[in-house]
């Protein structure tokens, strides 16, 4: 596991952690009246975790096509 998928899996990891405390505390995934708060972060993580993974295995199997990288 390369440095990339540890960070992108932590982030993934942070932005369900914020999803389920969200949940525990407010009984709701999300609130429309605290949209700055944790659904931004939620969003932050969630995308920074996807990305940061999909350009790993994309990279990955661009390598292992013998594209020039």
């Amino acid at each position: 596991m390369t440095k990339q998928t540890k960070l992108g899996a932590m982030f993934l990891a942070f932005g369900g952690l914020l999803i389920l405390h969200h949940y525990v505390f407010w009984r709701r995934l999300y609130d429309l009246r605290d949209m700055l708060h944790h659904e931004f972060f939620e969003a932050v993580f969630f995308t920074a975790g996807v990305t940061l993974l999909l350009t790993h295995y994309t990279n990955k199997r661009g390598k292992k096509r013998g594209h020039p990288n």
